[in-house]
């Protein structure tokens, strides 16, 4: 049985892919101790370092992991003509997609995981024709592919009804936590903070601007908070992301109210900065309208900082019971929403204990799990 190759095209393993790059680290430094005499096929971008972790998991085993180096970027030329051919060249049993870019041509056995249809949805920087080949692209891999992985159940039911699938081919492989995403209790590792300028009490948005994500009504949401006399001028807007020059409208609105001296732009935080910065923080805000997962949301949780988000999509099945729910279109109840649980302790209380119960039920090594159980139920018609 372990004669079969698996090749899991590690091309977004590069530290400067967060999401899909974070995606495919836990999934392979989770999977590969699983199954030790396996034999894998790792695909890197050229150049990529990978997490110390990650490297140990392909090396300590009874069958250590061949590592190809390639040149072919995602969405490129390249990925449809030379990374076609070097695929078709290894000669894989099984091919592992971390993401629905792949060689549309390419005909050996294939799992493709879908995260979300959120490019073909809200592709607004490259307009119409630009959605119609994201949702080409993503109907190729659904289609063409042995299964279909994803991370909530919210986008399961999408993909199968977009793209009529089969009962039993879309299967959800939920995301994990990072395990530095806990409380921080000691005040010096919490002062830490402040080296991104953050000291008063504040309210926090972690993730990339994009349209979705709604953020311009955070704003709005925030500046109904500032005009209530016990709040004016005593707490901070922050939006931990890289700044994105793409998206003008996020400063536009904030100077637009007159809250540039209280909304902060962090930029880009570091991996080990992050929890610090969640600890600090006295309510996170998830106001988006489409999430295939929500990872910032459970990150929160799990450093024990009462959650408040949209209603809409996969955030009410994965952030459960805790967190306080408004209806993303309205900025008065958003506001409302986070008055409530800045004002109210019982409630943010119930919130902190809720959500650290809630992040128990996600497990990068159930994921792995579940995904290495796909991969044999495919190649060797096991079944667990």
């Amino acid at each position: 049985m372990e004669d079969s190759k698996i090749l899991f095209d590690g091309r977004f393993l590069s530290l400067s892919h967060a999401g899909i790059g974070r995606y495919s680290c836990e999934i392979l430094k989770n999977l590969l101790p699983l199954d030790p005499k396996q034999k894998f096929i790792v695909l890197l971008m050229r150049g990529s370092k990978l997490d110390k972790a990650l490297s140990a998991a392909m090396f300590e085993r009874d069958n250590p992991v061949e590592i190809i180096e390639v040149d072919e970027r995602h969405y490129s030329l390249g990925e449809q003509t030379t990374f076609l051919r070097l695929l078709n060249g290894l000669k894989p049993d099984l091919v592992h997609f971390p993401h629905f870019n792949h060689p549309i041509f390419y005909r050996g056995k294939f799992v493709v995981t879908i995260h979300d249809l959120t490019l073909s949805e809200y592709a607004e920087r490259g307009g119409f024709y630009k959605r119609r080949l994201y949702k080409y692209v993503i109907a190729r891999a659904a289609r063409n592919s042995q299964r279909v992985l994803t991370v909530s159940e919210y986008v399961k039911k999408i993909l199968s009804k977009e793209f009529d699938l089969e009962a039993g081919k879309v299967v959800v492989t939920y995301n994990g936590i990072d395990g530095i995403f806990k409380k921080v209790t000691s005040p010096q590792a919490l002062k830490k903070a402040e080296k991104y300028g953050l000291k008063k009490p504040y309210i926090l948005s972690v993730g990339q601007w994009r349209a979705h994500k709604n953020l311009l009504r955070l704003v709005d949401a925030y500046e109904l908070i500032q005009k209530e006399p016990e709040w004016q001028g005593k707490i901070d807007l922050v939006f931990a992301g890289k700044v994105d020059s793409k998206y003008p409208q996020l400063r536009r609105r904030v100077q637009e109210l007159g809250l540039t001296g209280s909304a902060k732009f962090i930029g880009f935080v570091e991996d080990a900065d992050l929890p610090i910065i969640y600890n600090n923080a006295a309510v996170f805000v998830f106001p988006s309208f489409s999430e295939g997962f929500g990872l910032p949301g459970l990150e929160a949780q799990a450093c024990g900082v009462p959650t408040v988000a949209s209603e809409r999509s996969c955030l009410p099945e994965i952030l459960g019971e805790g967190a306080l729910y408004f209806n993303p279109e309205n900025s008065k109840e958003m506001a409302k929403k986070i008055k409530t649980v800045l004002e109210d302790k019982k409630i943010r209380e119930s919130l902190v204990s809720k959500g650290e119960q809630n992040t128990k039920r996600f497990s990068w090594r159930d994921s792995a799990q579940k995904t290495l159980e796909v991969y044999r139920e495919i190649l060797y018609k096991v079944k667990s």
